[in-house]
């Protein structure tokens, strides 16, 4: 019985990693339609838009790892996640504009902002969960 259950408590998990992936993938096209002038100004901006995604999945999977409550952690990596395609999306499509680039790259420090105030809050309910568990 125990082997059926283990794949409902990977559901958040998959849920959010998914929601990591999509969010990769509308970043790598917000670089497309930005229409870099080089190679190299391509590359870095797919870098560095992937790289709060990335680090995200990292402490996903560090955590399932360390047996660890996830569902907080998923929470808030998917309110962030949220956070930066909104913020891409606006500037891109929304309300575009000659600044639209600075905002674009400073996206993934917005993002890390948004998580540095979303942890504690994800931290503590996984200690009140880990609490309440039998």
């Amino acid at each position: 019985m125990a082997e059926l259950s283990a794949p409902k408590k990977e559901w958040p998990l998959r849920l959010t990693l998914q929601a990591l992936l999509a969010a990769a993938c509308f970043s790598l096209f917000v670089v497309f339609k930005l229409q870099p002038v080089s190679a190299g100004a391509f590359v870095f901006l797919a870098l560095w838009l992937a790289l709060p995604h990335a680090l995200m999945a990292l402490l996903l999977y560090a955590s399932r790892r360390k047996q660890k409550p996830v569902l907080p952690w998923c929470v808030a990596t998917f309110l962030v996640t949220l956070g930066g395609i909104y913020v891409l999306a606006d500037v891109i499509y929304w309300h575009p504009d000659a600044q639209g680039a600075i905002a674009v790259v400073l996206t993934p420090v917005l993002q890390g902002i948004a998580f540095a105030i979303a942890a504690p809050m994800a931290w503590w309910a996984e200690k009140w969960i880990r609490a309440e568990a039998p």
